[in-house]
């Protein structure tokens, strides 16, 4: 994980990207299903339309958590991702739920879909401008670790799945008696755009509830603590995701002879080296006599 400073143009970079490219499949894809009446077009359309949504509240939400921490928010206002993860997960449900029901309309009174050759040109420039703007969130997600970016890049990657569907629905459709196939796509993507909401409100939960950070980074954090020569136990290990960073929190057993600013001494170097691998994290370490007997954490 990268310096969150040093990530922080490229996260604001990467939601501009999304509303630009959004808002560009709005336009073509309206002028498409105009020009053909395809309800699988239809369905595309409003998933865009949803995407445009989500990515202003991804953006907004980018533009808080990149406000540095006040006296009112001492951790910052990393948690605005999560919201902005969950808002997506609300929105995209919608969208699933009004395809599904014009698909099902459609299946009860199938009809010939006109100009397929125009919708077909339409959803192979969209395809090309998802995987193009997913590629750059890939890569801005790798640098800075952003849950809204990664929700964002998570939803367009259904979308190219959602587009190539429409392309295989209208090719059919378009040139054969086959006309029930596009109702049909249509009812399958609301599905998968379903499945996306599930996932994400998931996600964002993870975030808003506070739940404890992957088991791999936890045994990590220990066996960096661990490491240290004058370190002879470890307890009470907790953690949270806020977005951005970690929240790390944690005892160390020390020799009870050692003086107060030995300890403090050891507790700046385990900091230090727990910062190299996660860097921006929030620590809050409690150092202990080895020995003592204390109430300690029921789930560690």
């Amino acid at each position: 994980m990268e310096n969150q400073k040093n990530t922080d143009p490229l996260v604001r970079s990467a939601s501009i990207a999304s509303l630009l490219v959004a808002s560009t499949l709005i336009v073509l894809k309206y002028y498409g299903w105009v020009a053909t009446t395809s309800v699988s077009l239809l369905g595309s359309l409003a998933d865009s339309l949803i995407d445009f949504l989500a990515s202003v509240f991804v953006f907004i939400a980018i533009s808080y958590s990149l406000l540095p921490a006040d006296a009112k928010h001492r951790f910052g206002y990393g948690k605005s991702e999560g919201l902005a993860a969950f808002i997506q997960s609300l929105l995209i449900g919608i969208s699933g739920i009004y395809v599904c029901f014009e698909a099902i309309k459609r299946l009860l009174n199938p009809s010939q879909i006109s100009q397929p050759s125009i919708a077909i040109w339409i959803i192979l420039i969209s395809i090309a401008l998802t995987i193009t703007l997913v590629m750059y969130q890939k890569y801005v997600v790798k640098k800075s670790k952003s849950m809204a970016i990664e929700s964002d890049q998570y939803h367009y990657l259904t979308d190219i799945f959602i587009n190539l569907s429409v392309l295989f629905s209208i090719v059919i459709t378009g040139w054969t008696r086959f006309v029930f196939i596009d109702a049909l796509v249509g009812l399958l993507i609301s599905g998968v755009v379903l499945y996306t909401s599930v996932t994400l409100l998931k996600k964002s939960f993870k975030i808003l509830l506070d739940q404890e950070i992957q088991s791999d980074d936890r045994d990590r954090i220990k066996e960096i603590a661990l490491d240290h020569p004058k370190v002879l136990g470890f307890h009470d290990l907790r953690t949270r995701d806020t977005g951005r960073k970690y929240i790390i929190q944690f005892h160390l057993e020390l020799d009870p002879n050692m003086s107060l600013l030995e300890s403090h001494e050891i507790t700046d170097e385990v900091t230090d080296n727990v910062l190299k691998l996660y860097p921006d994290s929030e620590l809050i370490i409690h150092t202990d006599p080895l020995g003592i007997d204390e109430v300690r954490d029921q789930f560690e």
